[in-house]
Formats: C-alpha cells, sequence, structure tokens
C-alpha cells in the first residue's frame, strides 16, 4: 500500500485547501519529512489520515473524550465561511497482483447539527458498496486493530518499554495482531448466553432473592436512565447559559463596557499626551524667542549678505587701485622708464591706466552697509545653515504637537463615549447572573457524572452478586438436561477457545520475540547490551536478558535505551503483522540524545517501511542528522503557521535554515 495525496480543506489548523503529494520519489527515498513548529498541525496532520481512514473508530490525538460529531464540529477550522471541512486521501493498493487507485473522501458541516458524507472512488468510480459497507472494507487495507502499530506518536510509546506497563500493551497489540480480539469477543457472547441460561435455573427457595436483586438492579438503572436524561438536558441548558452569557458578553462590549473597564488607563494615556503637547508647546516658544522669527525674513537676510559679499569686492578692488596707482607712477618715474622713447613710454603708461580704470570700474557702486567680516560670516551662517536648522527643528516639533494634539482629541472622543457606571451597572449586574447560571450548571453537571459513575459502581457489584446467585441457582438445577448440556457445552467451548488463544499466541510469541529482539539490536548502540527478551503468552510479561546472560530490568536502561525498546516492539510487532504498510510517526525524536537520535536516523528511519512519513520540529531533526537521512527522503515540506492568515500552510522543503 502507498500513500499518494492528502488534500485537506478547512480542517483543523489548515484553512483553505491544501493539496499534500506523498508519493515517494523512488524505492531508495521512502522517507517524506514533514518540518514544522509546536503548533504548526504536524500532530492535525496525523490525525487526518487516521479519521479519512477510520471515521468514528479513529484514535485521534485531538478527540480525548468528545463525542464523534463535537470533534467534528471542532476540527472544522475558524476561518472557515461555509462551516465545512473535507479530507481526502488517494492510496494503491495491489491485489492480486493488479495495483488499484483508491480515493477516500470524508466531508462534513457543522451548523445546527454534524452531517458527515463518506465516498469512496476506485480507480476514478464512485464504489457504492465500499462507501456503505467501509468498516469491513478498510480491513483488506489497512486494519484498524493494528493501525496504532504504523501510525504513532513517537513521544508516547516510551510506555511499551516500562516493564510495567508494557504487559497490557503488548497484550492488546498481540492480540489485535493475531485477531484474538474476535476469540475474546465470542468467549464473552458465551458468558453472557450462560448467564441468560442460568437464570432459567432460579431455585423456588432462592427466587425471593435474586427477584429483589434484579428490582434492585431495575430501580438502579432506571435511576441511571433518569440521571442520562437530565445529564442531556442540562447540557442543552448548559448550552443555553452559555450561549446567554456570549450573548450579555457582547452586548457588554457593543455598549462600551470594555472601555468602562478601560477608563483608568485611558485617562492616563490622556494626561501623558497632554503634558508632552505642553512640552513641545514650550520647546516651540523657546525656539520662537531664538534666530526662528528671522525666518520670516530670510530673503532679506540673503540679499544682505549678497550686498556684502558685493561691497567687499568692491572695497578690495578700491584698495587694489590705489595701490597699483602709487606703484605705476613708481614704474613711470624710474629712469630706465624715463630714458625710452617717448612712443614706448606712452605705450607703457597707456596699458598701465587700463588696468588701472578696469579697478576703478570694479571698485564703482554704492557701499552703504560696510560690515566688518565677522557680521559679514555670522549674516552668511545665518542664512545658509542656521535658519534651514531652526526651520527644520520648527516642522518636527510641529509635527509633533499635531501628532499629539490630535491623540489628545482621540482619547478626549474616546472618553466621552465611556459609559457611565451607572448605564453599565444593570448590564454588569446580568453579566454577573449568567455566569453564575453557568457555573451553577457546570456544578450540576459535574454532580450528575459523580451520581452517574457511583449508580455504575453498584450496579456493577449488584450484576457480581446476581452473577454468582445465578451460578449458585444453575448448580442447584442443574438437573435440567438440556440447560445443562448448554451450559457443558459453552464452558467447553470456552475452555477450547482459551486453549486455542493459548496456542496461537505460544505459536507466534517465539516469532514476534525474535523481530522484536532482532529490531533492537539494529537500533541499540551497544550489541551487546541485550543477549535476548522473551514474552510470556499468559502474562504478557516482557523479560530482559542482558549481556551476561542474566535478568536486566528496564530501570537499568537509560532513558534514550528504553525509547530505543519501545520503538524496536512496534517495529518487531509490525514486521510480525507481515503487511507492507506506511508508517507515519509524529515527534519521533522529542525525548532522544544525539546518540540514539542518530542510531534512529541511521537504522530505522529509512528501513522502517516502503514509505515513512516523519512529522518533525525544527529541533529534533537539523544539523548532522538532518544531512544524514537526507539521502533517504524523498520529499520535504513545511508546515508553517502562519499569525496574519490564522491558518497553516504546506510549502515545500524543510527548516532549510536550522538544518543546513
Amino acid at each position: 500500500m502507498i500513500l499518494d495525496e492528502i488534500i485537506l480543506h478547512d480542517f483543523g489548523t489548515y484553512g483553505g485547501r491544501q493539496n499534500i503529494t506523498l508519493t515517494p520519489d523512488s524505492p531508495d527515498r521512502p522517507i517524506i519529512l514533514f518540518g514544522g513548529l509546536n503548533g504548526g498541525g504536524k500532530t492535525t496532520l496525523l490525525d487526518a489520515l487516521q479519521l479519512c481512514f477510520f471515521g468514528n473508530v479513529a484514535q485521534c490525538a485531538g478527540r480525548g473524550d468528545l463525542p464523534y460529531d463535537e470533534y467534528l464540529r471542532r476540527s472544522v477550522h475558524r476561518g472557515a465561511i461555509s462551516r465545512e471541512a473535507s479530507i481526502e486521501v488517494s492510496f494503491r493498493h495491489t491485489v492480486d497482483g493488479a495495483e488499484q487507485n483508491w480515493r477516500l473522501s470524508r466531508s462534513w458541516t457543522a451548523n445546527d447539527a454534524v452531517k458527515e458524507r463518506f465516498q469512496v472512488f476506485r480507480d476514478d468510480v464512485f464504489d457504492k458498496a465500499a462507501s456503505d459497507h467501509w468498516s469491513t472494507q478498510v480491513e483488506e487495507f489497512i486494519p484498524a486493530r493494528i493501525a496504532p502499530l504504523f501510525l504513532f506518536d513517537g513521544e508516547k510509546v516510551e510506555k511499551y518499554a516500562d516493564l510495567e506497563e508494557a504487559p497490557a500493551l503488548i497484550r492488546t497489540a498481540i492480540q489485535n495482531l493475531l485477531g484474538l480480539d474476535i476469540v475474546e469477543r465470542l468467549g464473552g457472547d458465551l458468558i453472557s448466553i450462560e448467564r441468560k441460561k442460568k437464570s432459567e435455573l432460579a431455585a423456588p427457595a432462592e427466587a425471593d432473592e435474586l427477584s429483589s436483586l434484579r428490582d434492585d438492579i431495575q430501580a438502579l438503572a432506571t435511576n441511571r436512565a433518569r440521571l442520562l436524561r437530565e445529564r442531556a438536558s442540562g447540557a442543552n441548558e448548559l448550552d443555553q447559559a452559555k450561549r446567554r452569557a456570549l450573548e450579555l458578553d457582547q452586548r457588554y462590549e457593543r455598549e462600551g463596557g470594555a472601555l468602562f473597564e478601560d477608563r483608568g488607563r485611558l485617562e492616563a494615556e490622556l494626561a501623558v499626551t497632554n503634558r508632552g503637547k505642553d512640552a513641545v508647546e514650550r520647546s516651540l516658544r523657546e525656539l520662537a524667542s531664538g534666530a526662528l522669527p528671522l525666518a520670516l525674513i530670510a530673503d532679506l537676510i540673503s540679499g544682505v549678505t549678497d550686498q556684502a559679499k558685493l561691497e567687499a569686492e568692491r572695497t578690495r578692488n578700491a584698495q587694489t587701485a590705489d595701490v597699483l596707482d602709487a606703484e605705476y607712477k613708481e614704474i613711470l618715474g624710474l629712469d630706465g622708464v624715463a630714458g625710452l622713447p617717448a612712443k614706448a613710454r606712452q605705450e607703457i603708461s597707456d596699458h598701465l591706466q587700463l588696468r588701472l580704470d578696469s579697478y576703478r570700474r570694479k571698485s564703482d557702486g554704492p557701499r552703504y552697509l560696510n560690515l566688518d567680516d565677522t557680521t559679514s560670516a555670522m549674516a552668511e551662517t545665518i542664512a545658509t545653515t542656521g535658519l534651514m536648522d531652526v526651520q527644520a527643528q520648527a516642522r518636527e516639533m510641529l509635527s509633533q504637537q499635531q501628532q499629539l494634539a490630535t491623540n489628545s482629541e482621540q482619547l478626549k472622543g474616546t472618553l466621552a463615549a465611556v459609559p457611565s457606571q451607572t448605564s453599565v451597572a444593570e448590564l454588569i449586574s446580568k453579566r454577573e447572573a449568567a455566569n453564575d447560571v453557568v457555573r451553577l450548571a457546570e456544578f450540576e453537571q459535574k454532580k450528575r457524572d459523580e451520581e452517574i459513575a457511583r449508580l455504575d459502581r453498584e450496579l456493577e457489584a449488584k450484576r457480581s452478586k446476581e452473577a454468582r446467585l445465578l451460578e449458585n441457582v444453575a448448580r442447584q438445577k442443574f438437573e435440567q438436561e438440556d440447560v445443562t448440556r448448554l451450559l457443558d457445552h459453552s464452558s467447553r467451548v470456552r475452555s477450547t477457545l482459551d486453549q486455542f488463544r493459548a496456542a496461537v499466541i505460544a505459536r507466534h510469541v517465539s516469532r514476534i520475540e525474535q523481530y522484536v529482539f532482532e529490531s533492537f539490536q539494529q537500533l541499540a548502540r551497544k550489541a551487546t547490551l541485550l543477549s535476548g527478551l522473551s514474552i510470556d503468552p499468559t502474562t504478557f510479561h516482557l523479560s530482559l536478558r542482558g549481556g551476561d546472560g542474566h535478568d536486566l530490568t528496564a530501570e537499568r536502561l537509560s532513558a534514550g535505551e528504553r525509547q530505543l525498546l519501545a520503538i524496536a516492539i512496534l517495529w518487531g510487532l509490525a514486521r510480525a503483522s507481515g503487511r507492507p504498510l506506511p508508517m507515519v510517526i509524529d515527534t519521533p525524536l522529542g525525548r532522544l540524545d544525539s546518540e540514539h537520535r542518530s542510531r534512529l536516523v541511521s537504522s530505522y528511519f529509512p528501513y522502517a517501511s516502503h514509505q515513512v512519513m516523519l512529522l518533525s520540529t525544527d529541533r529534533e531533526l537539523n544539523g548532522t542528522d538532518y544531512q544524514a537521512l537526507l539521502p533517504y527522503v524523498g520529499r520535504c515540506y513545511h508546515l508553517r503557521f502562519s499569525e496574519a492568515e490564522s491558518r497553516t500552510i504546506v510549502e515545500t522543503g524543510y527548516f532549510s535554515e536550522e538544518a543546513a
């Protein structure tokens, strides 16, 4: 059997429609790896597989003691608009050498009542017979009684290695594996028949006692039935009380109850906002008392700096012209120049005069500011950077002041909408009364449950007494041959069934022991830790023999070794079943140290089955363990829970960053 695909639609945390391909890439890469944080939907995925296959009898982790309809109702994704959810599983199964494609579709709506629909398609054709009798048909693929050997939570398997709890678990697993649960039910049916026949043998002397006992049993049963009806009625009343309390809570919310409760915080926040606004306004006033007003005449200040630069330039040109005039006169008065021809002296004089006239022209113009260098530099600084900085500060403060003023007005508006204590007092009283009704109804339901449990215990005691009394009566009237013969044959059949059961277990238990031992040897780091193990075919007690041949208690094993032993038990039982079924393991490495993790990664997961689905957190499979497993991984998925969308999204790939 190979799982090819699962489709989840608004199931649990999986909002919307999520398609997941499960077909391994190749026989050498049988592992499909799912990575997800806690709450990301790993266990929900395991529950979905079991629910789709087994329906009401599925052993879903999220169900607990919930009735099936209530579990389906709660399994609908919270964001589902139509209050409808569905699960589809496609798989292949070979029958008589021919491969068949199967698709299961389980869907339900959860409005006032839960309505479930289940359909089976074989080779894309609707199979009505399989759909109507699926509880029988599914036994051909993956029997419900051995499903826990192939679909299990890795964190919960350690109890198989507890030598005190293991017998009951191993007993259940072996009986289911060998089909002995049917033998047990047959034995129970025979006991019921014997009890009924023995009641027909009641001796007259004990008829009154038996009649009185049966009257008591009838009275207890009647009282119990009454309590069950009251509990059902009380459940309805409790639901109504909860709805009434919810309606009052919603009304309280609509009428500003939450604001009323939050009034103190809002007032404190308003006070802080107003203080902040006052502080910003003080800072603005301080800024306005400085250079900020000059921003009003920024253009004028810029013109002053330009005029100051122009006047400074004119002054420098005038000073330069005066210096050149004196120098030119000295040059023309030199003896060497005076001895030149008149034409040459005139050319020199004209050239010098042109340069002097150029500086004179550049120095022309008014100079009415006459600023010194310090004052001119100060004006330029104010015009270029000073005003810009002051204006930027002013804009930022104004923005803060406006935001704080807006917040203040909003808080004032919110406080204005807060209802007075008088207006909500009656509603508060009603809410408290409604909650009291809910608490009282819950208390009464609890008392009914306790009374029903007490009646169950008393009924069980009286029925046991009735059985003993009927046994005495049966012995007294054993002369009734027909009944006697029936009782005798029934007893013989039960004895034969017990012998058959013991023989079947004795025949297969050695094979199961060998599978479990081989599985543990394959997983264990210490090859000499165990030299053998045995399962008592009567008590199902698991005994271990150490490497020295002596008995070994579970306490001498480390926690990791106990978990490896538990996995070896499951693996051995699964191998003993002889069924090629996929293996689905949730939280496979949660409680193991690094060394034992590597043993599972290298020796178990790649060989557990032809198809292995691992549902892991980021802390379980990472680093070297992830790299060691990678050659056997055919597909990787990341179950990412989106807080924004309130749903799990299935993405291709694993925790790549963490696992690398």
